[in-house]
């Protein structure tokens, strides 16, 4: 499985909730900016048709009907443009009104508040209109929709159809359009932070629905490894700590079997090592008469051999079965190192293995007869898979959170198949062995709230970790 996969699969849920709240909110919050661009855009434009017009029916009002009647007869006399120019001068307000005229079918000027436009002038701004001007029924009103004018600046056109062949037009200004369109960017300015704000909050309460779901995860681990003693992480309510109160009978459970199966265990293995003792040493007063008589003694020799094996595998059962109780004092790591080197140091001029030791840390909160068994049974099991010329490595290290102890050799290695097995009990590859020496090493480890772990090396054999965090170290 590719990393990104497995970061996926660690958090589905929290990906989940944070894709679907945040969808959900960023389109609630689109919407809503849109709606309300829209709505506010609508309102306005809507009191501005109202306003224009107003002021085209209010213009067309003022306009006596004798002097639209001299329209038709052609070109306005100078008194008949002075009436109109000065009945649009009076009624322009310059912020509102850019433009009053009055102009015919063919879209010429007729007359013009703007002295400087001749009467005649064609108007081809008109055009884009005409078929709402063509369109309107005599003394009614149309206004166009907004458009830019040659400044930049929104205006809208009103009109008014005075006679049939005659129209008042007005260009109002429409400069708070443009306050509109600002408050678009407004609109999307807060659903941009809506959006951010929603995924902050699908952040949050994704984290507090899926942390305490990693808490019993991590729980639910220490009960896998066998740590009975691990407590229930904090706050944990509701549907969750339903399941976290099934998650503690299930630790009791497990506990009281675990318990019941090596008090069972125990049990058997006591049972069986009485009468050991006495075939063993029937088998003994038996070898002493056959040597006194000068008989063959290679029988009893295979049998004394396989209840010596039997002894040492109920001695292993006894050991495994049998609480283990630590009692951590500060321990000299250089002192413990060097006794595991006495222990070894015949085997390993046997079989030419070089024992190192390389300790840069001076003291640990261990056990200290645990810390040596641990020590002892690693070696050991180095040394068993190393062959002449091999090396072993017992270091020591530490930083500002943890320390280390490893025990490293060149020899076989270990398969990847048993790789995640080697703990378990009664677990072995040996032809003789119990299967219970590393699961011992583990048991005395978790007494001491340390961790055990194994890897093969690069190059080869394989190195053990035993490693504590300084935060328990006391």
């Amino acid at each position: 499985m590719k990393f990104k996969e497995i970061i996926f699969e660690k958090s589905y849920y929290k990906v989940r909730i944070i894709i679907t709240f945040s969808l959900m909110t960023i389109i609630i919050v689109v919407i809503m900016a849109i709606a309300g661009y829209n709505y506010t855009k609508s309102l306005y434009l809507n009191q501005l048709n109202e306003q224009v017009n107003v002021v085209v029916k209010m213009l067309s009002k003022q306009i006596d009907n004798k002097y639209l009647a001299l329209l038709p007869l052609g070109a306005p006399t100078k008194a008949t443009e002075n009436y109109f120019r000065g009945i649009f001068i009076r009624n322009k307000n310059p912020k509102l009104q850019s433009e009053i005229f009055i102009f015919d079918k063919k879209f010429d000027i007729v007359v013009h508040s703007d002295s400087t436009i001749a009467p005649g002038t064609f108007e081809p701004r008109l055009l884009i209109n005409q078929k709402d001007i063509l369109d309107l029924n005599k003394d009614s009103s149309a206004v166009s929709i907004p458009f830019k004018g040659n400044d930049n600046r929104w205006y809208m056109w009103g009109f008014y159809r005075l006679e049939p062949d005659y129209w008042l037009a007005v260009r109002e200004s429409a400069a708070r359009l443009e306050k509109v369109e600002e408050l678009s960017s407004l609109f999307w300015f807060f659903g941009l932070g809506g959006t951010a704000l929603s995924i902050l909050l699908a952040l949050l309460i994704s984290r507090s629905i899926t942390k305490p779901l990693d808490n019993l995860v991590k729980f639910s681990s220490e009960i896998g490894k066998g740590n009975f003693n691990s407590k229930l992480p904090k706050g944990m309510h509701g549907e969750i700590g339903v399941l976290a109160n099934s998650m503690i009978k299930m630790k009791n459970d497990l506990a009281i079997n675990q318990k019941e199966k090596e008090e069972l265990l125990a049990q058997i293995a006591h049972e069986i090592r009485n009468p050991l003792g006495g075939i063993e040493l029937l088998a003994n007063l038996t070898k002493e008469d056959l040597v006194k008589e000068n008989k063959d003694t290679s029988y009893l020799d295979k049998i004394l051999k396989e209840l010596s094996h039997l002894k040492s595998l109920i001695s292993s059962y006894l050991n495994y079965s049998r609480p283990m109780p630590a009692d951590p004092a500060w321990v000299d790591v250089s002192k413990i190192a060097g006794e595991v080197e006495e222990v070894v140091r015949t085997q390993c001029k046997k079989k030419n293995i070089k024992f190192l030791m390389n300790t840069k840390i001076n003291k640990v909160y261990f056990d200290e007869n645990h810390l040596r068994q641990i020590l002892i049974n690693l070696v050991s099991n180095s040394l068993e898979s190393t062959s002449g010329e091999g090396k072993i490595m017992l270091a020591a290290s530490a930083n500002s959170s943890h320390w280390e102890i490893k025990v490293s050799d060149n020899g076989s290695g270990i398969s990847e198949a048993d790789m995640s097995l080697i703990f378990n009990p009664f677990f072995t590859t040996k032809k003789n062995g119990t299967g219970l020496g590393l699961s011992i090493i583990k048991k005395l480890c978790k007494e001491n709230k340390a961790e055990i772990s194994v890897i093969n090396n690069s190059d080869k054999g394989s190195t053990f970790t035993i490693k504590k965090e300084i935060i328990n170290e006391s």
